[in-house]
Parts: structure tokens; sequence; C-alpha cells
């Protein structure tokens, strides 16, 4: 059962939510309260310059989002310069979609054969984050060393699609992958995914999903398999649930701070949004968003990387005023999985960071290509 929520507790969910400048107020109720394209000259002319920047497709670019915005192409146009720490992409920005932020990146290893490859899903609190967070990567770099393909791809935010959004997008990046694997040069058969934070959230979902195939879709892309061959998962939620979260992870009155435009909820207080989520409609909802409740006896191989080893943890929800980023990346989420895994006999690696070296996943992904 869930604890009753303090006063405390109360007040210090609602400061992080005060302090939260970006998607922290549904968009008609803060037109009268912010700056934006509607009352701004230079947000007008900033929303018909870069449109993209509108992340919640209401038609009105908020000051936020704006610097929002701006501070990802920042980030982008940095990373940018460790592509030269790779090899030349063979394919840049490419649309595997319909939505604009539906685009990937796509390296070749060198061989004379169909190559196996690894997807990289950035993170982000499912909010932010780029496919450039990956460019120079180190783990991209020796994959492709050792003839592993690499494809880094962004998807959807919940600010544009709710769940199952997101989801659907990366696992259409591995429809798409199989339906190019000819033209590409790739293997089918192989085809891993890795990603941080909720790009691990997203890879350990589709690892233990079912197949998400659609024989008889007029898209052709939709008939091929989403099933993986193994994941590499740093960070990761196993469970989108904010029950589970409430009674495993963290000991307080809030999960993350995204989890409203997660289930496509407006903002409220965090008692009211537990009465909300506890109606039908959005106990269906989190059960199909997390990992942990569709673990079956055919899933493949997965590594999970955490800030902690596992026997750090005492095996209780961390306590009030624990950051939101260490309870979102804790391993207690990989212990939980790990558990699902064992009692099947599946196999399951969770590693902390400090013991985790570039060398020993690059093993563990040779292994399960084999």
């Amino acid at each position: 059962m869930l604890k009753t929520m303090k006063n405390n507790d109360f007040v210090h969910h609602m400061q992080a939510c005060f302090l939260l400048l970006l998607f922290s107020c549904d968009s008609t109720s803060c037109i009268a309260q912010q700056i934006t394209s509607q009352n701004d000259e230079k947000l007008a002319q900033a929303i018909r310059t870069h449109p993209h920047g509108d992340y919640d497709s209401d038609g009105v670019l908020t000051d936020a989002e704006s610097r929002h915005f701006m501070k990802v192409q920042g980030q982008i146009q940095a990373q940018q310069k460790r592509l030269k720490e790779m090899p030349n992409r063979v394919l840049a920005d490419h649309p595997y979609g319909p939505h604009w932020r539906n685009t990937l990146d796509f390296w070749k290893a060198r061989s004379e054969s169909p190559t196996p490859v690894l997807v990289f899903f950035h993170g982000g609190g499912f909010v932010g984050g780029d496919k450039s967070k990956y460019y120079g990567d180190s783990l991209a770099n020796v994959c492709l060393e050792n003839g592993i393909s690499v494809v880094t791809a962004n998807y959807r935010y919940v600010t544009q699609s709710s769940f199952p959004g997101p989801f659907l997008d990366a696992a259409r990046v591995v429809q798409y992958i199989r339906s190019h694997a000819e033209e590409w040069g790739i293997d089918p058969r192989r085809i891993a995914t890795t990603g941080s934070s909720a790009g691990g959230n997203l890879s350990t979902w589709l690892a233990v999903h079912d197949d998400l195939a659609s024989p008889d879709s007029p898209d052709p892309v939709l008939r091929e398999s989403t099933r993986l061959t193994t994941i590499i998962a740093k960070n990761a939620q196993t469970s989108n649930d904010p029950f589970f979260w409430l009674e495993n992870i963290y000991a307080g009155a809030a999960v993350h701070t995204s989890i409203f435009d997660f289930y496509g909820v407006k903002k409220m207080p965090f008692d009211e949004l537990k009465e909300v989520m506890s109606k039908k409609k959005y106990r269906e909802m989190a059960m199909k968003a997390s990992a942990l409740n569709h673990i079956t006896n055919d899933d493949p191989p997965v590594f999970l990387v955490y800030p902690e080893r596992l026997e750090e943890w005492d095996g209780k929800p961390l306590p009030f005023g624990t950051k939101q980023s260490k309870y979102t990346h804790h391993v207690a989420f990989g212990k939980y999985f790990k558990d699902e895994y064992d009692q099947l006999d599946l196999k399951c690696k969770v590693s902390a960071q400090k013991d985790t070296s570039v060398g020993e996943e690059i093993s563990w992904l040779k292994n399960c290509f084999k």
C-alpha cells in the first residue's frame, strides 16, 4: 500500500515542480503568465525561423521552449566536432518515420559480409536529448573497429507524443534497419540497442516486449520484427509505473518531472496525480509502459549498468530528499529486473559503472552476436 503523503513531501514536490523551467504547465494556462510568441515579437519571429522549437506543437512558442531549443542546438553543434573522431557516416539525419524527430545516423563497419549493428538511443527524460550525444562515443568507435555497425537515432519527446509514442519510434528504428538490411549490409538477425536513462528505458522495454511486427500492415517497415539480440542499458528505469516507484524506489512524494507529459495528463499536485493514475486507463498504460511487466522466457540477454553496485543498496526505497537524478537511475531498477530474469533462468548482468569498461561491453556484444 502507498504510504500517506506528508506535508513536507508535498512541499518538496511542489518546489521541484516550480524549479522546472520547461514543460512545467500546460500551454493554455501558461499563456497569460509567460512570455510567448503571442505577446513577444522576438518569439513570434523565432517560431517562424525554428518552428521545431515549439515542442508541444500547440502553435505557441514559449520563452522556455525557445531557450531549450537553442540550448539543444548549441549542444548539437558542439557534438558535431566529435564527428571527426569517427569514420564518415553513410547516412546523416536520415528519416525513418514521418515526424521531424524521426531521424537516424548510420556508420557501416568495414566487412565483406553483413554486419551486426548496435543502435544508440539518447537520454533526456523523454523531454530532451539528441542522437548527437553519441558522436565520438568510445563504445561506438570500438564497435566500428570490431565489425559492428552503428546507428544513433532520435525519437519523439513525450511533449510531442505521450506513451507509447517514443517507444514505437524506437521499435520503428529497429524495423527500419531490418527493412534496409540487404541494402545497408546489415545482418537482420543481429541487432542490439543501448542507451542511458530514457535511452536505456527504451532499450529494456524493446528487449522484453512481444514482437510488434504487423505482417498485414500496408507499411512494409511495420511488417518487420522488433526483437533484439541483446541490449546494454545504462541507468535504465525498468518500470514507468509511478506506484512501483513510490513503493520500491523512492519513499518521497515525487517520481519524475516528465511523468505528466509521459502519460498525457495536465500538471497537478502530486496527491491529485496519484488519484488520476489510479484510474483503470492509466493503470493499464503504466503496465504496458513498464519493461518489468513484459518479461517472458524467450527474451534476450540483458546487460544493465548503474552508478552503484547491487551490494551497495540495502533493499529499501531511497529516503525522502534523495535527488531525482539519483533515484531515477538507481540500481534498484536493475535488481527488480534481474530478479524476474533469474526466475526464468534468463541471462541478466547488473554492473556498476565503476566496474564496467568498454572492453567488457564489446565482449558482451561479440558473444551475443556469435
